[in-house]
């Protein structure tokens, strides 16, 4: 038996960042469960996801008809669910810690480790939202196939303060993980993704013993084109991005 714990996680990331692709590549690991995202104010649906095998309830699930009230009821969810055998970790959106302050004071008590994943193209997070609200899903599981019209206009007068909005929330969550003073690291969705050696850091971070080779994700990227082919107003949001700080994020 192993006389150190098995390590407690958290990725805290925002949408669009990649954090499901991650999880379910960290479930293929051995000892490593990996749930989605327990603080997402909404019942999960019936239809068939990445982890609808071993999914737990979500917090409002778990808490209907329940008694307990704000704090008392977050920290007894993350009890039981840090409770369980192995290494075990949940997905946090910057928005879900926004509606769940108490949060940050149980990651700090029981000095949880933080995987903080960002994605540094921002463009490719609104490409991506827009995608999805197109096909109407976020991801393809594999099997799978993505439609052959992935065409999308973005809208020039928002795409700005779309880009400078994503930009702040990510420097705000590194202010906060420094403030807090957790055990965390940060990887890049883009680092990952060209070099699965990127995942070394990860695997060292948990302290996942034994891990030689990284285990492929059973979900597939819907977007497989460039910015050129994707963007159908490609023109009129190189004319917007052209002489602001974003200017490098265009393919």
């Amino acid at each position: 038996m192993s006389r150190h714990p098995a390590t407690k996680f958290v990725v805290f990331t925002t949408n669009r960042s990649g954090s499901t692709w991650l999880m379910s590549t960290l479930n293929h690991l051995p000892n490593v469960t990996g749930q989605g995202e327990l603080f997402l104010p909404r019942p999960r649906s019936t239809e068939k996801r990445w982890d609808s095998d071993f999914a737990c309830p979500r917090f409002v699930e778990a808490q209907a008809g329940g008694s307990r009230i704000r704090p008392f009821a977050v920290f007894s969810y993350l009890d039981a669910l840090y409770n369980s055998p192995g290494v075990v970790g949940f997905k946090l959106m910057y928005e879900q810690l926004g509606l769940y302050p108490e949060i940050a004071l149980y990651l700090m008590r029981r000095r949880i480790r933080v995987v903080h994943l960002v994605r540094q193209n921002h463009l490719d997070v609104v490409v991506s939202y827009a995608v999805k609200a197109k096909l109407g899903q976020a991801h393809l599981l594999s099997g799978q196939r993505a439609p052959a019209d992935m065409g999308v206009e973005l809208d020039p007068k928002k795409l700005l303060d779309q880009l400078t909005w994503l930009h702040k929330k990510q420097q705000l969550a590194r202010r906060l993980l420094r403030w807090c003073r957790l055990p965390h690291i940060e990887v890049t969705y883009e680092d990952l993704l060209r070099d699965p050696a990127h995942f070394r850091r990860i695997v060292d971070f948990l302290a996942l013993g034994g891990v030689e080779t990284m285990p492929q994700s059973t979900l597939l990227k819907i977007r497989q084109g460039g910015h050129r082919e994707v963007i159908r107003n490609y023109q009129q949001v190189r004319e917007v991005l052209m002489n602001s700080q974003f200017t490098g994020l265009l393919e």
